[in-house]
């Protein structure tokens, strides 16, 4: 008779804590964390350590994001953060991230809570990649290469869905299906997340006038980009400046 195999949770149950996350480690585009109930780091694979200027391997762990990323950016990352808490899960989100040394690059990242063997979420898992070279190597998102890359040069500029299907090499009804599937967002609504991630960074690490923000982040002038600023914030340019700039 064959000897009966462990079922895959008691195999599971043997490893030592977090030794098998290590594998993570050997991918220098990925990010994988977890995070406690408090937003606290417990894991974080070994380039998240690097990324953020900490030369000791375990540098994230113990703090929250408010501990070594900008504010506006540790803001939204929170407000993720307690929609998973809650138990909703977060597939595909593009969004800034800082890279060390204070440089903005865009990922797309994934979020899901962490629940006890009573069933209560006490944390979140999550993993999040270099938009661009994700876009490169993994489905879904190769097909959409070159639109990522005219969307980031372009962004400023007016971004018409048609060429966007064009560089995809589909039809504009296919793109736009094929798009929101693959990025939970419409291509405008790609594109105007984009600009509005743009206009956070310029109100907090310049002094341009909003007029000029609006103009460099591709909005028509200063009345739309606040518009689609305050829908997509909730709060003004102005108040999002204020907030922040002295951070």
């Amino acid at each position: 008779m064959p000897q009966t195999l462990p079922t895959p949770v008691d195999f599971l149950a043997q490893l030592a804590p977090g030794y098998e996350l290590r594998l993570f480690d050997a991918y220098a585009d990925t990010r994988f964390f977890i995070k406690d109930e408090k937003g606290i780091y417990r894991y974080a694979s070994r380039i998240m350590h690097l990324a953020h200027g900490f030369a000791d391997p375990k540098g994230v762990l113990g703090r929250t994001d408010h501990d070594f990323i900008p504010a506006y950016l540790a803001d939204h990352y929170t407000r993720d953060d307690q929609r998973v808490l809650a138990g909703e899960e977060i597939w595909g989100r593009v969004e800034m991230v800082m890279r060390h040394p204070a440089s903005p690059d865009w990922y797309v990242t994934s979020k899901i809570p962490l629940r006890g063997k009573d069933g209560r979420v006490v944390g979140l898992a999550g993993i999040s990649r270099d938009l661009q070279k994700a876009a490169s190597i993994a489905s879904p998102f190769v097909q959409f290469t070159p639109v990522l890359e005219h969307i980031r040069d372009h962004f400023a500029s007016p971004v018409v869905v048609e060429d966007l299907a064009r560089l995809a090499g589909m039809s504009v009804r296919g793109f736009q299906r094929h798009f929101k599937k693959a990025f939970q967002l419409t291509p405008s609504a790609y594109v105007r997340q984009f600009r509005i991630g743009k206009v956070c960074q310029l109100l907090v690490e310049t002094d341009a006038t909003i007029t000029t923000i609006a103009l460099e982040s591709g909005f028509s002038d200063h009345s739309h980009m606040s518009r689609e600023f305050t829908r997509a914030m909730s709060t003004t340019p102005g108040a999002y400046r204020r907030r922040y700039s002295a951070d």
